[in-house]
């Protein structure tokens, strides 16, 4: 009844209740207080806060809201048991209204509280920017980016007051709080005079606070970052950092962030002459080098860190080195290249084929050459890749106007290298034109590919050019199967003499074939 009471005498009332031994009536003389809007009756509640059980404290949280203004007395009060009383539920209920009251108490340097209120502050800040870079909470009506702006504000106003009050911990607050795109905060870091230039900079190195590890992050991603900052993400060797960057190599944040990223030329963190690779799982260790791919690492540095990280790292980080190498000239590029064609992994072979070419290396047809003979899909696709050149189509436009010799290197080799070999000979004979069928069956004596397109050549002796046939029944000798004899026996009733003979010849050599023994060692 107390509790509902419009009568200004029922706060006096339950004064008097919170004296009671009965446990019952002292919490119901609390959940009654806070209740009522009477900033007594709150302050009453806040001077016991340290008495209370943890259920009687559950009963003052549900007076969230209504004790603002008793807790903002509490704060200013000399009171230093009620000053301590009223920071505690400040914090936990995240009063940060109350943040530009406890920033004049933190700048007044007489003041018993003045530490106690710094330190809130940089709680309260804190909190306040989690809630800025979390998913937004919205059971909490509070907007996190307006209390933001608000609280932001006074330290700002507290920054321009830093010569009278020489808090630094309020700046580092301001700091954590303020983004790249804080006017003040610009203004600062492009003035090595300003009074709090060297805070600002020693909190920015210093601080692990999420926010100002967020905002170093934040300054990547923005243009005209100053130099100052630069050297800060450059020199730190946190962990929390140091996974921030890593995570900042992904595809949709790395360009945001290249430029500035390439005015860096080294990280304290990442020496080739320290033991870092085992500190980073496989996948760290990958976006390890897309960062210092995207840095301004000097080649010679960030060759001796890519050599480190194909000698000792894991699959996924020699398979991202070895693609880094691709832009990379010279004589370690391209041992590292070789070496690579070594690796372990087919992926990391593949790319060090691909490369070889073009890297003009002594011997590199040869190695290409054995790479045909890989077990591995993909690395076979690289060594055609890197052999392109030798397609059929190309060998096709070229073929009368090569020796012999070359005719013959050059088709075996076109042979492996173009999958789509057999199918662009199968459509040569099936061309309407008779210099195509002849050329095409020539070809395929000097590819060594008879018994692979030994269906298509039976059909040519049925052709109605008797050159193509002939020619056809003279290239079926080096099938020796009991269908092309039954097709060349066929051919010997031809009524041109010239097929009758090639298919006659053919036969001939195909029985000394078969009958020949095999030798045996």
């Amino acid at each position: 009844m107390l509790a509902e009471s419009r009568n200004d005498s029922a706060g006096p009332v339950l004064l008097v209740a919170l004296a009671s031994d009965d446990v019952a009536v002292y919490e119901g003389a609390i959940k009654a207080l806070v209740t009522r809007r009477s900033k007594a009756g709150h302050l009453a509640v806040l001077k016991r806060w340290h008495l209370f059980t943890p259920r009687q404290r559950e009963l003052v949280h549900e007076g969230r809201g209504r004790l603002s203004g008793a807790i903002r007395d509490a704060v200013l009060s000399d009171d230093t048991q009620l000053f301590e009383n009223a920071c505690e539920l400040a914090e936990q209920f995240s009063e940060f209204d109350l943040v530009p009251t406890l920033v004049t108490l933190a700048e007044n340097q007489k003041n018993p509280h003045a530490e106690a209120a710094t330190e809130l502050v940089l709680r309260q800040v804190d909190r306040l920017s989690e809630m800025v870079l979390s998913p937004r909470d919205y059971s909490d009506r509070r907007d996190p980016e307006s209390i933001r702006r608000y609280v932001l504000e006074s330290l700002e106003r507290s920054v321009e007051r830093f010569r009278r009050h020489q808090r630094t911990a309020l700046i580092e607050a301001f700091v954590v709080l303020g983004g790249p795109s804080c006017g003040l905060m610009r203004t600062i870091l492009e003035d090595p005079h300003h009074p709090c230039f060297q805070s600002v900079v020693h909190t920015l190195a210093t601080s692990e606070s999420t926010g100002v590890v967020e905002l170093l992050i934040s300054f990547l991603k923005t243009k005209g970052t100053s130099l100052s900052v630069l050297n800060i993400i450059r020199r730190r060797t946190d962990e929390l950092l140091i996974s921030r960057l890593l995570e900042s190599t992904e595809d949709e944040v790395l360009p945001k962030i290249t430029k500035n990223l390439s005015r860096i030329q080294s990280f304290e963190w990442l020496k080739p002459n320290e033991p870092f690779t085992e500190h980073f799982d496989e996948q760290g260790q990958a976006r390890c080098i897309k960062l210092i791919g995207a840095s301004g690492m000097k080649q010679d540095d960030l060759l001796e860190l890519l050599k480190k990280f194909l000698d000792q790292g894991e699959p996924a980080a020699r398979l991202a080195a070895c693609k880094s190498l691709q832009s990379i000239p010279g004589d370690l590029a391209n041992r590292l290249v070789l070496n690579s064609i070594q690796d372990n992994d087919p992926l990391v072979q593949a790319v060090a084929t691909q490369q070889l070419r073009d890297r003009h290396i002594p011997g590199a047809m040869a190695i290409l050459l054995k790479q045909l003979d890989s077990p591995h899909k993909v690395v076979l696709e690289a060594t055609r890749e890197a052999l392109s050149e030798f397609s059929f189509s190309n060998f096709l436009a070229s073929y009368e106007t090569l020796t012999e010799e070359t005719q013959k290197s050059t088709g075996l080799l076109v042979c492996k290298v173009d999958p789509d070999t057999i199918t662009g000979l199968t459509a040569e004979m099936e061309s309407q034109s008779r210099q195509r069928r002849m050329r095409a069956i020539e070809m395929v004596e000097v590819m060594e590919l008879t018994s692979s397109v030994s269906e298509n050549l039976v059909e040519l002796l049925e052709d109605t050019d008797h050159m193509v046939r002939a020619a056809a029944a003279d290239a079926l000798q080096f099938c020796p199967t009991a269908e092309v004899q039954e097709a060349l026996r066929h051919a010997m009733t031809d009524r041109s003499g010239a097929v009758q003979s090639a298919a006659r010849a053919s036969l001939e050599i195909i029985e000394q074939t078969l009958n020949t023994p095999t030798k045996t060692n």
